[in-house]
This record gives C-alpha cells, sequence and structure tokens, in this order.
C-alpha cells in the first residue's frame, strides 16, 4: 500500500496526539459551554475517534516493526 510508508510511525504517533489534544480542547470547551448538541461538536468528537484509531494503528505498527 502506498500510503503505509507515507510517514515514519513515530512522526505518525506525534501528529496523532496533537490531534487528539487540539480536538479534546475543543470538545472540552463546548462541554463547559453547554453547546454539546451542537453538530460542530459532533464532528469534532468523531475526528477525535478518528485521530484516536489512527494512534492505536501506528502504534500497531511500531510493534510489527519490531517484530521484523
Amino acid at each position: 500500500m502506498a500510503g503505509k510508508k507515507f510517514l515514519n510511525p513515530i512522526y505518525k504517533i506525534i501528529l496523532c496526539s496533537l490531534g487528539m489534544f487540539l480536538m479534546g480542547y475543543f470538545i472540552y470547551m463546548s462541554y463547559l459551554s453547554e453547546t454539546m448538541n451542537d453538530k460542530l461538536t459532533i464532528a469534532r468528537v468523531l475526528v477525535f475517534l478518528a485521530f484516536a484509531y489512527l494512534l492505536a494503528r501506528s502504534i500497531q505498527d511500531i510493534g510489527t516493526d519490531a517484530d521484523s
């Protein structure tokens, strides 16, 4: 797959962690302002989950690279 080696897994982990931190900040701010039913907040939660999935896959890639 062409995209598999696009970035080093360490860089992917850093980018996903920063993305999760940023989305978490925005989600927390909308929680404090009590606008959790806003469509934008729901989209932010989905993006947060996507970053979490990519972070887990990047960590898994590091584990499989160490085995070979």
